[in-house]
């Protein structure tokens, strides 16, 4: 079985082979579907609770302090990023040096059974739960990266399945809000508890198809040099403030706003669109050759377009204005984290050490910027959004200084 319809231009079509995950007669096996669907299913749990977090916080509508509420609502968001922060490079790690299938499958099952509660605990098993799955999370989708380099026949086929791979990871911040709104109407009490069906099922079939144990072939990666420890640090650096600017939009739509008041479906609504935006941005560019070709000018764009949105979305007045404004953060924190991980990764020795990093420096951003806004007094919120911006702004300025990447020649075959 086969996914039709994905020929691999540039790569080295003609020869088929035999390991699993590796290209076969110029198309990619139904392994690489079902990890696709993985990736999904990791940023779907994320999401897909974030409209409940306030009913959750407080059922009873008001037995909470305004300031307490907040609170809860921004720690509530950063617990899950924080696990993943501490988890990720761990895995990687292991995962060097043992089988990470067994780690990559072990962990959607524990995503499943930590989500299908939400809703029917406490709010201090809550916490627990949004600790575990942060860890889960933490070994999915640097795992699934990982894999997904194994799998590769040469650098131009790796950039597509990072591609594929990050944009299924969007189109589940995308599903996330809207399958549990859908869960919610259907059981109200657990919320989540359809999608954590759905994650258990990914979970199965995952155990049911063949993945790459090592690197398939050796990745073509000419003679490209491995990024220097200075253009390291700088992507690393472009990972945290991504991740940390859609973080802090994400809060900002659950706390109090003084111009905008957003309900439960209506922040929903906005999740949904900020996952749209992301997915968008992995369609344009798995059409594109930007990621090879011109990666420091694409990431250089992305960070004035994600300084524009953060330094915008506090003064936005309207729905509309508000939807943009997500809709093009989206993008640009899809684009970084595309760009980071892609450049990150390796040219020639995929590591899950190196990717592990990357998914918790993103975790960094993630878990700093909702604390942020948890400490902050009522009204100052926009404060951690402008200096996130600005930090975007700086770092647009030392890109070209600290990161000098070679571009990869394309195949023409």
């Amino acid at each position: 079985m086969v996914i039709r319809g994905w020929p691999l231009e540039g790569s080295t079509a003609n020869t088929p082979r035999d390991k699993a995950g590796s290209q076969a007669n110029g198309r990619w096996p139904a392994s690489f579907f079902v990890l696709l669907l993985a990736a999904a299913a990791a940023s779907a749990g994320q999401t897909a609770i974030l409209a409940f977090l306030p009913a959750l916080v407080d059922p009873a509508r008001g037995a909470l302090s305004s300031s307490a509420h907040d609170f809860h609502v921004a720690s509530l968001t950063a617990v899950h990023p924080l696990a993943a922060l501490l988890a990720a490079p761990l895995w990687g790690w292991i995962a060097d040096r043992v089988d990470y299938r067994a780690m990559l499958r072990a962990a959607l099952v524990i995503l499943a059974l930590v989500t299908a509660p939400i809703g029917l605990v406490g709010l201090p098993e809550l916490y627990a739960l949004r600790l575990v799955a942060g860890m889960a999370s933490a070994a999915i989708i640097p795992l699934g990266l990982l894999c997904a380099s194994f799998a590769a026949n040469e650098r131009a086929d790796q950039a597509r399945r990072f591609t594929w791979l990050t944009a299924f990871l969007f189109l589940g911040d995308l599903a996330g809000p809207l399958v549990a709104e859908v869960s919610a109407a259907i059981l109200p009490r657990a919320p989540l508890m359809i999608l954590a069906f759905g994650i258990g099922a990914v979970g199965a079939a995952l155990c049911a198809v063949r993945l790459p144990r090592w690197c398939a072939p050796c990745i073509d990666g000419g003679d490209l040099p491995a990024p220097t420890l200075g253009a390291t640090l700088i992507l690393l650096f472009v990972t945290i403030v991504a991740g940390g600017g859609l973080a802090a939009m994400h809060v900002n739509l659950l706390v109090t706003r003084s111009v905008i008041s957003l309900s439960r479906e209506e922040i929903a609504w906005m999740l949904s669109l900020c996952g749209l935006g992301m997915l968008a941005a992995q369609i344009f560019h798995a059409r594109l050759d930007w990621l090879v070709t011109m990666p420091r000018r694409l990431a250089g764009l992305t960070l004035g377009l994600l300084a524009a949105a953060l330094f915008l979305f506090p003064v936005a007045a309207s729905m509309a204005e508000l939807s943009g404004i997500i809709v093009a953060a989206g993008w640009s924190s899809a684009t970084l984290r595309l760009v980071t991980s892609f450049w990150i990764s390796g040219a020639a020795a995929p590591s899950g050490l190196k990717l592990g990093l990357q998914h918790s420096a993103a975790s960094i951003g993630q878990a700093l910027a909702p604390l942020a806004i948890a400490v902050v007094a009522p009204g100052a919120q926009h404060l951690v959004l402008w200096g996130i911006g600005g930090l975007s702004l700086a770092l647009l300025v030392s890109l070209p200084l600290a990161w000098r990447p070679r571009a990869i020649v394309k195949s023409s075959a």
